[in-house]
């Protein structure tokens, strides 16, 4: 019986809430849709016609987000029993846990989410000045957020919904991030701006 009716992807918006707030780069979250080259994450969130995620594929997301790691090896072993032929990663020993991921650091300033991917102190410092001078430039209610991925130290954006996001209120954000965030990328292409960044240690 076919148990998912009427099914109405979630538009490029909502995907990029959800990268947002899970704090992934664009290769982590394609790897986690179980996407290739073809059909890379960045494709289903921006562009002038972002691709549609279909049934299937929004399932294996949710699988990923909702099972445990044990759960999820059952099920990639129970689709190997059925035949299927592909590689995937054993779970480690339990003697041997794997390192935990730094943890992601957020805030919200002046109605825009500040995230640092590793929760870094000089990323989380570059993003508040961001966000003081998108505030000082009026222009914060603009941005929804700004997302400091520390793993390729690369600052990105996601801009609200707004009627009166115009030409003009894209130059003022890019000001603030050229004046504030060391490495950022603004409508696909990556500048260098801010101060350089200090050691965390």
């Amino acid at each position: 019986m076919k148990t998912i009716q009427n099914y109405v992807p979630p538009d490029a918006r909502s995907l990029r809430r959800l990268q947002d707030r899970l704090g992934y780069s664009d290769a982590r979250m394609t790897e986690l849709a179980g996407l290739d080259a073809a059909a890379p994450w960045p494709s289903f969130v921006g562009g002038p016609e972002p691709r549609s995620l279909g049934r299937q594929r929004l399932f294996f997301v949710a699988a990923r987000l909702a099972l445990d790691e044990d759960t999820w090896q059952r099920v990639l072993a129970s689709m190997h029993e059925l035949g299927a032929r592909f590689d995937y990663a054993e779970p480690q020993a339990a003697s041997a846990p794997p390192a935990p991921e730094p943890a992601a650091d957020e805030e919200r300033k002046f109605g825009m989410l500040l995230i640092s991917r590793n929760g870094s102190f000089h990323e989380m410092e570059q993003l508040r000045e961001f966000a003081h001078f998108a505030h000082e430039f009026d222009v914060s209610r603009f941005v929804h957020a700004a997302f400091y991925d520390s793993d390729i130290d690369l600052c990105r954006f996601s801009f609200a919904d707004h009627d009166g996001l115009d030409a003009a209120s894209r130059d003022r954000i890019f000001d603030a991030a050229r004046k504030t965030i060391t490495r950022f990328e603004f409508d696909g292409r990556i500048y260098q701006g801010g101060i350089p960044p200090e050691s965390d240690g």
